[in-house]
Protein backbone atom coordinates (compact mmCIF):
# COMPACT_ATOMS: atom_id res chain seq x y z
CA UNK A 1 0.00 0.00 0.00
CA UNK A 2 2.69 2.32 0.89
CA UNK A 3 4.64 1.50 -2.32
CA UNK A 4 1.44 2.35 -4.39
CA UNK A 5 1.38 5.52 -2.71
CA UNK A 6 4.72 6.32 -3.28
CA UNK A 7 4.17 5.71 -6.82
CA UNK A 8 1.00 7.67 -7.69
CA UNK A 9 3.30 11.01 -6.07
CA UNK A 10 5.63 9.84 -8.36
CA UNK A 11 3.76 9.78 -11.59
CA UNK A 12 1.52 12.85 -10.29
CA UNK A 13 4.93 14.92 -9.73
CA UNK A 14 6.05 13.90 -13.45
CA UNK A 15 2.59 15.20 -15.35
CA UNK A 16 3.74 17.75 -17.70
CA UNK A 17 2.45 21.41 -17.82
CA UNK A 18 3.32 22.56 -21.11
CA UNK A 19 0.00 24.75 -21.41
CA UNK A 20 0.90 27.35 -18.89
CA UNK A 21 2.29 29.93 -20.51
CA UNK A 22 -0.06 30.39 -23.29
CA UNK A 23 -3.45 31.15 -21.44
CA UNK A 24 -2.30 34.59 -19.99
CA UNK A 25 -1.72 36.14 -23.52
CA UNK A 26 -4.79 34.43 -24.48
CA UNK A 27 -6.78 35.51 -21.67
CA UNK A 28 -5.28 39.35 -22.33
CA UNK A 29 -6.20 39.55 -25.38
CA UNK A 30 -10.03 38.17 -24.98
CA UNK A 31 -10.73 39.49 -21.68
CA UNK A 32 -9.42 43.64 -22.17
CA UNK A 33 -12.12 44.46 -24.69
CA UNK A 34 -14.47 42.69 -21.82
CA UNK A 35 -13.76 44.68 -19.53
CA UNK A 36 -13.44 48.08 -21.66
CA UNK A 37 -17.53 46.97 -22.69
CA UNK A 38 -18.23 46.47 -19.11
CA UNK A 39 -16.71 49.66 -17.90
CA UNK A 40 -18.84 51.93 -20.63
CA UNK A 41 -21.86 49.85 -19.46
CA UNK A 42 -21.42 50.82 -15.87
CA UNK A 43 -20.74 54.17 -17.09
CA UNK A 44 -23.97 54.65 -19.14
CA UNK A 45 -25.86 52.48 -16.08
CA UNK A 46 -24.71 54.11 -12.98
CA UNK A 47 -23.28 57.35 -14.03
CA UNK A 48 -22.05 58.40 -10.28
CA UNK A 49 -25.93 58.27 -9.10
CA UNK A 50 -26.55 61.81 -8.42
CA UNK A 51 -25.30 63.50 -11.25
CA UNK A 52 -28.12 61.08 -13.10
CA UNK A 53 -31.00 61.36 -10.91
CA UNK A 54 -30.42 65.24 -10.46
CA UNK A 55 -33.98 66.22 -10.68
CA UNK A 56 -35.75 63.05 -10.76
CA UNK A 57 -35.74 61.94 -7.06
CA UNK A 58 -37.08 63.64 -4.19
CA UNK A 59 -36.06 64.07 -0.46
CA UNK A 60 -32.38 63.00 -1.15
CA UNK A 61 -29.97 65.88 -1.32
CA UNK A 62 -28.63 64.75 -4.93
CA UNK A 63 -31.17 67.56 -6.06
CA UNK A 64 -28.62 70.32 -5.14
CA UNK A 65 -26.75 71.61 -7.64
CA UNK A 66 -24.24 72.75 -4.84
CA UNK A 67 -24.42 69.55 -3.67
CA UNK A 68 -22.99 67.92 -7.29
CA UNK A 69 -20.39 70.56 -6.75
CA UNK A 70 -19.04 69.14 -3.10
CA UNK A 71 -18.44 65.63 -4.66
CA UNK A 72 -17.62 65.97 -8.17
CA UNK A 73 -15.89 69.52 -8.97
CA UNK A 74 -12.72 68.24 -8.44
CA UNK A 75 -12.80 65.78 -10.79
CA UNK A 76 -14.76 68.29 -13.25
CA UNK A 77 -11.71 70.53 -13.25
CA UNK A 78 -9.04 67.56 -13.77
CA UNK A 79 -11.23 66.43 -17.09
CA UNK A 80 -11.46 69.71 -18.29
CA UNK A 81 -7.72 70.42 -17.36
CA UNK A 82 -6.59 67.37 -19.47
CA UNK A 83 -9.32 68.11 -22.31
CA UNK A 84 -7.76 71.70 -22.77
CA UNK A 85 -3.89 69.88 -22.79
CA UNK A 86 -4.46 66.75 -24.67
CA UNK A 87 -7.61 66.81 -26.68
CA UNK A 88 -7.16 69.42 -29.65
CA UNK A 89 -11.13 70.12 -29.74
CA UNK A 90 -11.00 71.27 -25.83
CA UNK A 91 -7.86 73.51 -26.99
CA UNK A 92 -9.86 74.67 -29.94
CA UNK A 93 -12.62 75.86 -27.88
CA UNK A 94 -10.64 77.55 -25.07
CA UNK A 95 -8.92 79.50 -27.51
CA UNK A 96 -12.38 80.21 -29.73
CA UNK A 97 -13.90 81.60 -26.33
CA UNK A 98 -11.27 83.96 -25.62
CA UNK A 99 -10.93 85.34 -28.94
CA UNK A 100 -14.84 85.97 -29.30
CA UNK A 101 -15.15 87.19 -25.57
CA UNK A 102 -12.09 88.75 -24.98
CA UNK A 103 -10.60 89.26 -28.26
CA UNK A 104 -6.78 90.70 -29.13
CA UNK A 105 -7.14 93.60 -27.29
CA UNK A 106 -9.56 92.67 -24.72
CA UNK A 107 -12.44 95.30 -23.38
CA UNK A 108 -11.40 98.67 -23.32
CA UNK A 109 -12.54 100.89 -20.18
CA UNK A 110 -13.25 104.23 -21.36
CA UNK A 111 -14.41 106.78 -18.14
CA UNK A 112 -17.70 108.39 -18.76
CA UNK A 113 -18.45 110.63 -15.84
CA UNK A 114 -21.76 112.20 -15.57
CA UNK A 115 -21.49 114.45 -12.49
CA UNK A 116 -24.09 117.33 -12.44
CA UNK A 117 -23.06 120.71 -12.01
CA UNK A 118 -20.26 120.51 -14.66
CA UNK A 119 -20.77 121.40 -18.33
CA UNK A 120 -19.93 119.37 -21.28
CA UNK A 121 -16.61 121.12 -21.83
CA UNK A 122 -15.29 120.09 -18.15
CA UNK A 123 -16.60 116.84 -18.01
CA UNK A 124 -14.63 115.43 -21.50
CA UNK A 125 -12.24 117.15 -19.83
CA UNK A 126 -12.53 114.84 -16.79
CA UNK A 127 -12.85 111.65 -18.70
CA UNK A 128 -9.99 112.65 -20.78
CA UNK A 129 -7.61 112.95 -17.29
CA UNK A 130 -9.59 109.63 -15.99
CA UNK A 131 -9.20 107.61 -19.37
CA UNK A 132 -5.21 108.66 -19.34
CA UNK A 133 -4.32 107.84 -15.49
CA UNK A 134 -6.54 104.65 -16.20
CA UNK A 135 -4.43 103.51 -19.05
CA UNK A 136 -1.27 104.33 -17.36
CA UNK A 137 -1.92 102.21 -14.32
CA UNK A 138 -3.85 99.46 -16.57
CA UNK A 139 -1.18 98.72 -19.21
CA UNK A 140 1.45 98.94 -16.95
CA UNK A 141 2.52 95.62 -15.92
CA UNK A 142 4.43 96.39 -12.54
CA UNK A 143 1.56 98.65 -11.59
CA UNK A 144 -1.32 96.32 -12.81
CA UNK A 145 -0.58 92.93 -11.49
CA UNK A 146 1.25 91.97 -8.24
CA UNK A 147 3.52 89.44 -9.63
CA UNK A 148 4.22 92.20 -12.44
CA UNK A 149 3.08 89.73 -15.41
CA UNK A 150 -0.17 90.96 -16.91
CA UNK A 151 -1.27 94.04 -18.25
CA UNK A 152 -4.78 94.79 -18.53
CA UNK A 153 -5.27 92.96 -22.00
CA UNK A 154 -3.29 90.10 -20.88
CA UNK A 155 -5.36 89.64 -17.67
CA UNK A 156 -8.64 89.95 -19.44
CA UNK A 157 -7.30 87.06 -21.84
CA UNK A 158 -6.13 84.58 -18.79
CA UNK A 159 -9.35 84.74 -16.79
CA UNK A 160 -11.65 83.98 -19.77
CA UNK A 161 -8.98 80.63 -20.68
CA UNK A 162 -8.98 79.60 -17.10
CA UNK A 163 -12.71 80.11 -16.74
CA UNK A 164 -13.28 78.09 -19.70
CA UNK A 165 -10.71 75.70 -18.29
CA UNK A 166 -12.05 75.50 -14.63
CA UNK A 167 -15.49 76.81 -14.63
CA UNK A 168 -14.55 79.68 -12.56
CA UNK A 169 -11.68 81.98 -11.57
CA UNK A 170 -10.70 83.80 -8.76
CA UNK A 171 -9.15 87.56 -8.65
CA UNK A 172 -7.89 89.24 -5.49
CA UNK A 173 -7.58 92.54 -5.48
CA UNK A 174 -5.02 94.10 -3.15
CA UNK A 175 -3.58 97.64 -2.42
CA UNK A 176 -0.39 97.93 -2.03
CA UNK A 177 1.29 101.60 -1.07
CA UNK A 178 -2.30 103.38 -2.51
CA UNK A 179 -1.79 101.31 -5.73
CA UNK A 180 -4.70 98.62 -7.11
CA UNK A 181 -2.92 95.42 -7.84
CA UNK A 182 -4.63 92.24 -8.87
CA UNK A 183 -3.75 88.60 -8.57
CA UNK A 184 -5.40 85.59 -9.54
CA UNK A 185 -5.69 82.28 -7.68
CA UNK A 186 -5.75 79.23 -8.92
CA UNK A 187 -9.63 77.62 -8.40
CA UNK A 188 -8.38 74.54 -6.98
CA UNK A 189 -6.86 76.38 -3.31
CA UNK A 190 -10.87 76.68 -3.08
CA UNK A 191 -11.49 73.06 -1.54
CA UNK A 192 -15.28 72.25 -1.04
CA UNK A 193 -15.02 69.78 2.07
CA UNK A 194 -14.86 71.92 4.75
CA UNK A 195 -18.33 72.52 4.83
CA UNK A 196 -19.20 73.45 8.79
CA UNK A 197 -22.01 75.62 10.85
CA UNK A 198 -19.87 78.64 12.22
CA UNK A 199 -20.80 80.28 15.78
CA UNK A 200 -22.04 83.37 14.55
CA UNK A 201 -24.70 82.03 12.55
CA UNK A 202 -22.97 82.08 8.87
CA UNK A 203 -21.94 78.94 7.37
CA UNK A 204 -19.32 77.44 4.85
CA UNK A 205 -20.31 75.96 1.30
CA UNK A 206 -17.82 74.93 -1.06
CA UNK A 207 -15.17 76.63 0.46
CA UNK A 208 -17.51 80.15 1.03
CA UNK A 209 -18.49 81.34 4.22
CA UNK A 210 -22.03 82.87 3.51
CA UNK A 211 -24.09 85.26 5.41
CA UNK A 212 -27.98 84.24 6.36
CA UNK A 213 -28.89 85.78 3.19
CA UNK A 214 -26.43 83.70 0.97
CA UNK A 215 -23.99 85.98 0.35
CA UNK A 216 -20.52 85.73 0.22
CA UNK A 217 -18.65 87.00 3.23
CA UNK A 218 -15.02 84.85 2.75
CA UNK A 219 -12.70 83.00 1.20
CA UNK A 220 -11.66 80.08 2.52
CA UNK A 221 -8.40 78.85 0.00
CA UNK A 222 -5.88 76.24 1.11
CA UNK A 223 -1.86 77.36 1.69
CA UNK A 224 0.11 76.73 -1.29
CA UNK A 225 3.79 75.62 -0.73
CA UNK A 226 5.69 76.88 -4.04
CA UNK A 227 8.53 74.19 -3.87
CA UNK A 228 6.15 71.12 -3.99
CA UNK A 229 3.68 72.60 -5.69
CA UNK A 230 0.88 71.18 -3.59
CA UNK A 231 -2.04 72.48 -1.34
CA UNK A 232 -2.41 71.83 2.51
CA UNK A 233 -6.03 71.13 2.77
CA UNK A 234 -5.56 71.63 6.50
CA UNK A 235 -4.64 75.43 6.65
CA UNK A 236 -6.64 78.15 5.01
CA UNK A 237 -6.06 81.62 4.12
CA UNK A 238 -9.40 83.47 4.99
CA UNK A 239 -10.05 86.70 1.83
CA UNK A 240 -12.87 88.78 2.34
CA UNK A 241 -15.42 88.48 -0.03
CA UNK A 242 -14.89 92.57 -0.74
CA UNK A 243 -11.77 91.32 -2.22
CA UNK A 244 -12.40 88.60 -4.47
CA UNK A 245 -14.29 88.73 -7.90
CA UNK A 246 -15.67 85.28 -8.22
CA UNK A 247 -16.26 84.76 -12.41
CA UNK A 248 -18.64 82.39 -13.44
CA UNK A 249 -21.74 81.51 -15.18
CA UNK A 250 -24.27 79.86 -12.90
CA UNK A 251 -26.39 77.44 -14.70
CA UNK A 252 -28.66 76.77 -11.27
CA UNK A 253 -29.98 79.25 -9.49
CA UNK A 254 -28.32 79.96 -6.17
CA UNK A 255 -25.06 78.09 -7.72
CA UNK A 256 -21.91 78.81 -5.79
CA UNK A 257 -18.92 77.90 -7.79
CA UNK A 258 -18.38 77.14 -11.85
CA UNK A 259 -18.82 74.22 -13.88
CA UNK A 260 -16.19 73.97 -16.61
CA UNK A 261 -17.87 74.46 -20.20
CA UNK A 262 -16.59 70.91 -21.12
CA UNK A 263 -18.10 69.15 -19.07
CA UNK A 264 -21.15 68.19 -20.80
CA UNK A 265 -19.05 66.85 -23.60
CA UNK A 266 -16.13 65.71 -22.04
CA UNK A 267 -17.60 61.73 -22.99
CA UNK A 268 -18.29 62.76 -26.53
CA UNK A 269 -15.04 64.59 -27.26
CA UNK A 270 -13.12 61.57 -25.60
CA UNK A 271 -15.18 59.17 -28.34
CA UNK A 272 -14.33 61.55 -31.18
CA UNK A 273 -10.31 61.13 -30.20
CA UNK A 274 -10.67 57.82 -29.18
CA UNK A 275 -12.48 57.20 -32.82
CA UNK A 276 -9.80 59.24 -34.92
CA UNK A 277 -7.39 57.30 -33.01
CA UNK A 278 -8.72 53.63 -34.12
CA UNK A 279 -9.15 54.97 -37.51
CA UNK A 280 -5.57 55.87 -38.11
CA UNK A 281 -4.27 52.53 -36.74
CA UNK A 282 -6.83 50.91 -39.13
CA UNK A 283 -6.21 53.23 -42.32
CA UNK A 284 -2.06 52.09 -41.15
CA UNK A 285 -2.65 48.65 -41.30
CA UNK A 286 -4.71 49.27 -44.29
CA UNK A 287 -2.02 50.23 -46.18
CA UNK A 288 0.41 47.60 -44.93
CA UNK A 289 0.55 44.28 -47.04
CA UNK A 290 2.52 41.46 -45.07
CA UNK A 291 4.11 37.98 -47.54
CA UNK A 292 4.95 34.71 -46.04
CA UNK A 293 6.60 32.16 -47.92
CA UNK A 294 5.25 28.33 -47.70
CA UNK A 295 6.71 25.25 -48.53
CA UNK A 296 5.53 22.75 -50.52
CA UNK A 297 7.77 19.36 -50.08
CA UNK A 298 6.22 17.69 -46.76
CA UNK A 299 9.12 15.76 -46.22
CA UNK A 300 10.85 18.90 -45.18
CA UNK A 301 8.21 18.67 -42.28
CA UNK A 302 10.62 16.72 -40.37
CA UNK A 303 14.62 17.36 -39.83
CA UNK A 304 16.37 15.36 -37.67
CA UNK A 305 19.89 17.69 -36.71
CA UNK A 306 22.51 16.65 -35.89
CA UNK A 307 24.56 17.57 -32.80
CA UNK A 308 26.52 20.89 -32.95
CA UNK A 309 23.93 22.11 -36.02
CA UNK A 310 20.98 24.49 -35.71
CA UNK A 311 17.71 25.06 -37.27
CA UNK A 312 18.35 25.95 -40.70
CA UNK A 313 14.49 27.53 -41.47
CA UNK A 314 14.78 30.12 -43.77
CA UNK A 315 13.95 34.09 -42.29
CA UNK A 316 12.79 36.44 -44.39
CA UNK A 317 13.39 40.03 -43.62
CA UNK A 318 13.17 41.86 -46.60
CA UNK A 319 10.30 44.64 -46.97
CA UNK A 320 7.93 44.49 -50.27
CA UNK A 321 8.79 47.76 -52.31
CA UNK A 322 6.99 48.87 -55.32
CA UNK A 323 8.43 47.06 -57.97
CA UNK A 324 10.70 44.90 -56.16
CA UNK A 325 11.15 41.16 -57.85
CA UNK A 326 12.38 38.07 -55.50
CA UNK A 327 13.34 34.47 -56.15
CA UNK A 328 11.84 31.99 -54.18
CA UNK A 329 13.68 28.79 -53.72
CA UNK A 330 12.69 25.51 -54.60
CA UNK A 331 8.74 23.99 -53.71
CA UNK A 332 8.18 27.30 -52.19
CA UNK A 333 4.75 29.61 -52.88
CA UNK A 334 4.48 33.17 -51.28
CA UNK A 335 1.15 34.57 -50.24
CA UNK A 336 0.10 37.63 -49.14
CA UNK A 337 -1.77 39.70 -46.72
CA UNK A 338 -4.16 42.66 -47.85
CA UNK A 339 -5.69 43.42 -44.51
CA UNK A 340 -9.40 45.77 -45.36
CA UNK A 341 -10.50 48.79 -44.18
CA UNK A 342 -11.76 49.33 -40.80
CA UNK A 343 -13.00 52.63 -40.28
CA UNK A 344 -15.68 52.97 -42.80
CA UNK A 345 -17.79 56.34 -43.02
CA UNK A 346 -15.68 57.96 -40.58
CA UNK A 347 -16.47 61.56 -42.16
CA UNK A 348 -20.42 60.68 -41.23
CA UNK A 349 -19.35 59.43 -37.46
CA UNK A 350 -17.32 62.48 -37.00
CA UNK A 351 -19.59 65.25 -38.44
CA UNK A 352 -22.47 63.40 -36.05
CA UNK A 353 -20.06 63.69 -32.91
CA UNK A 354 -18.98 67.18 -33.83
CA UNK A 355 -22.67 68.23 -33.97
CA UNK A 356 -23.55 67.15 -30.85
CA UNK A 357 -20.16 68.49 -29.06
CA UNK A 358 -20.58 72.21 -30.96
CA UNK A 359 -24.22 71.77 -29.40
CA UNK A 360 -23.32 71.02 -25.85
CA UNK A 361 -19.92 74.07 -26.41
CA UNK A 362 -22.79 76.45 -27.37
CA UNK A 363 -20.73 77.01 -30.69
CA UNK A 364 -21.06 77.24 -34.27
CA UNK A 365 -19.49 73.32 -35.74
CA UNK A 366 -17.90 76.21 -38.23
CA UNK A 367 -16.34 78.05 -35.58
CA UNK A 368 -15.35 75.29 -33.76
CA UNK A 369 -13.62 73.12 -36.82
CA UNK A 370 -12.17 76.61 -38.29
CA UNK A 371 -14.01 75.72 -41.84
CA UNK A 372 -16.20 76.47 -43.94
CA UNK A 373 -15.16 73.58 -46.78
CA UNK A 374 -19.25 72.82 -46.35
CA UNK A 375 -20.94 76.32 -45.53
CA UNK A 376 -22.57 78.74 -48.12
CA UNK A 377 -22.27 82.62 -47.56
CA UNK A 378 -25.32 82.78 -46.25
CA UNK A 379 -25.22 80.51 -43.78
CA UNK A 380 -21.75 81.57 -42.64
CA UNK A 381 -23.01 84.70 -42.13
CA UNK A 382 -26.17 83.78 -39.86
CA UNK A 383 -23.54 81.55 -37.51
CA UNK A 384 -21.04 84.25 -37.65
CA UNK A 385 -24.04 86.17 -36.42
CA UNK A 386 -25.31 83.59 -33.73
CA UNK A 387 -21.71 83.16 -32.99
CA UNK A 388 -21.49 87.34 -31.76
CA UNK A 389 -24.75 87.08 -29.74
CA UNK A 390 -23.20 83.95 -27.74
CA UNK A 391 -19.84 85.68 -27.04
CA UNK A 392 -21.53 89.19 -26.35
CA UNK A 393 -23.60 87.42 -23.13
CA UNK A 394 -20.13 86.14 -21.94
CA UNK A 395 -18.58 89.00 -22.24
CA UNK A 396 -21.62 90.92 -20.88
CA UNK A 397 -20.73 88.73 -17.26
CA UNK A 398 -17.02 89.11 -17.47
CA UNK A 399 -17.97 93.19 -17.30
CA UNK A 400 -19.97 93.00 -14.90
CA UNK A 401 -18.88 90.12 -12.37
CA UNK A 402 -14.43 91.41 -12.81
CA UNK A 403 -14.37 94.65 -15.20
CA UNK A 404 -16.61 96.75 -12.76
CA UNK A 405 -15.60 95.59 -9.98
CA UNK A 406 -12.26 96.45 -10.61
CA UNK A 407 -13.14 100.01 -12.38
CA UNK A 408 -14.26 100.68 -9.32
CA UNK A 409 -11.83 100.07 -6.95
CA UNK A 410 -9.12 101.80 -8.75
CA UNK A 411 -11.55 104.95 -8.95
CA UNK A 412 -11.62 105.05 -4.94
CA UNK A 413 -8.29 104.65 -5.26
CA UNK A 414 -8.03 107.66 -7.13
CA UNK A 415 -9.95 109.75 -5.71
CA UNK A 416 -8.49 109.01 -2.51
CA UNK A 417 -5.10 109.93 -3.15
CA UNK A 418 -4.77 112.12 -6.43
CA UNK A 419 -6.12 115.51 -5.38
CA UNK A 420 -6.27 117.08 -8.90
CA UNK A 421 -9.31 115.28 -9.72
CA UNK A 422 -11.25 117.29 -7.72
CA UNK A 423 -14.26 115.29 -6.91
CA UNK A 424 -16.13 114.81 -4.28
CA UNK A 425 -17.37 111.31 -2.94
CA UNK A 426 -20.79 112.45 -3.06
CA UNK A 427 -20.43 112.52 -6.96
CA UNK A 428 -19.05 109.09 -6.87
CA UNK A 429 -22.16 107.34 -8.24
CA UNK A 430 -22.29 109.47 -11.18
CA UNK A 431 -18.22 109.61 -11.20
CA UNK A 432 -17.36 105.64 -11.65
CA UNK A 433 -19.54 105.77 -15.02
CA UNK A 434 -17.88 104.31 -18.05
CA UNK A 435 -18.21 102.62 -21.46
CA UNK A 436 -17.38 99.44 -21.66
CA UNK A 437 -16.14 98.74 -25.25
CA UNK A 438 -16.24 94.64 -26.20
CA UNK A 439 -14.08 93.70 -29.18
CA UNK A 440 -16.20 94.10 -31.95
CA UNK A 441 -16.52 90.92 -34.31
CA UNK A 442 -14.86 90.45 -38.12
CA UNK A 443 -17.48 91.12 -40.55
CA UNK A 444 -18.22 88.74 -43.44
CA UNK A 445 -19.69 91.66 -45.51
CA UNK A 446 -18.22 94.78 -44.05
CA UNK A 447 -19.43 96.94 -47.33
CA UNK A 448 -22.83 96.21 -46.98
CA UNK A 449 -22.64 96.09 -43.02
CA UNK A 450 -22.02 99.95 -43.49
CA UNK A 451 -24.27 100.11 -46.37
CA UNK A 452 -27.11 98.62 -43.55
CA UNK A 453 -25.75 101.53 -41.01
CA UNK A 454 -26.54 104.37 -43.41
CA UNK A 455 -30.09 103.24 -44.14
CA UNK A 456 -30.41 103.10 -40.77
CA UNK A 457 -29.26 106.84 -40.07
CA UNK A 458 -31.06 107.91 -43.28
CA UNK A 459 -34.20 106.84 -42.33
CA UNK A 460 -33.76 108.28 -38.76
CA UNK A 461 -33.49 104.57 -36.99
CA UNK A 462 -30.00 105.63 -35.63
CA UNK A 463 -27.84 108.04 -34.85
CA UNK A 464 -24.35 108.41 -35.86
CA UNK A 465 -23.32 108.84 -31.79
CA UNK A 466 -24.98 105.18 -31.93
CA UNK A 467 -23.17 103.61 -34.75
CA UNK A 468 -19.76 105.46 -33.78
CA UNK A 469 -20.35 103.78 -29.94
CA UNK A 470 -21.34 100.63 -31.42
CA UNK A 471 -18.02 100.08 -33.72
CA UNK A 472 -16.07 100.94 -30.75
CA UNK A 473 -15.25 104.76 -31.27
CA UNK A 474 -15.75 108.05 -28.93
CA UNK A 475 -18.43 109.82 -30.75
CA UNK A 476 -17.51 112.70 -29.18
CA UNK A 477 -13.92 112.55 -30.26
CA UNK A 478 -15.07 111.11 -33.61
CA UNK A 479 -17.56 113.98 -34.21
CA UNK A 480 -14.85 116.54 -33.19
CA UNK A 481 -11.93 115.36 -35.69
CA UNK A 482 -15.21 115.46 -38.35
CA UNK A 483 -15.60 118.94 -37.95
CA UNK A 484 -11.88 119.77 -37.97
CA UNK A 485 -11.15 118.22 -40.95
CA UNK A 486 -14.16 119.84 -42.74
CA UNK A 487 -13.07 123.10 -41.46
CA UNK A 488 -9.27 122.15 -42.54
CA UNK A 489 -10.08 121.40 -45.98
CA UNK A 490 -12.61 124.00 -46.22
CA UNK A 491 -10.00 126.78 -45.54
CA UNK A 492 -7.84 124.80 -47.88
CA UNK A 493 -10.07 124.96 -50.89
CA UNK A 494 -10.35 129.07 -50.21
CA UNK A 495 -6.67 129.68 -49.79
CA UNK A 496 -6.20 127.76 -53.04
CA UNK A 497 -4.36 124.63 -51.64
CA UNK A 498 -6.58 122.61 -53.69
CA UNK A 499 -3.60 120.35 -55.16
CA UNK A 500 -3.54 120.67 -59.36
CA UNK A 501 -4.38 117.78 -61.62
CA UNK A 502 -2.14 116.84 -63.66
CA UNK A 503 -2.69 117.72 -67.53
CA UNK A 504 -3.44 114.88 -69.79
CA UNK A 505 -0.67 113.22 -71.84
CA UNK A 506 1.69 114.74 -69.22
CA UNK A 507 4.34 112.65 -67.31
CA UNK A 508 4.10 113.42 -63.63
CA UNK A 509 7.70 111.46 -62.91
CA UNK A 510 9.37 114.11 -65.21
CA UNK A 511 11.30 117.12 -64.13
CA UNK A 512 10.89 120.34 -65.59
CA UNK A 513 13.80 122.67 -65.71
Amino acid sequence: MGNTLMFWKKKQQAQPQPQVKAKPSQKRFIEKPALTMKRDLQAIRGMSTPVISFGFTSGTGSQNINNLIRWFLSDWRNASREAVLKNPLGSKYMNLSVDGVVGAEGVYIKPAPTIEGMTQDELQELSQRLEKRFDRWAYDADRFSLDGSMTFDIFQQTVEKIRVQDGECFIRIHNVNNTVKLEIIDAARLTQLNNQWLDNGNYISNGIEFDQYHKPVNYYFCIYNPITYTYDATAFEIIPAKEICHYFIPQQMGQERGIPDMISTSKTMEDLKNFTDAALVAKRISASATAYITNNNNDTDQVELVAGETDSTATYSEYLEPGAVFELGKNQDIKTVSPNNGADKIGEFTSELMDQIAMGLNVTKQSLMGSTADASFSAAKLAERLQATTFRTRSNVLISRVLKPIYLEWMKCEMLNNSNLNISFSDFDDAICARYIPVKPISLDPTKDIQAEIMLLDAGLKSKTQIISEMGGDPRITLEEIAKEKETNTQGNTNGIEPKEPEEGADSTSNSN
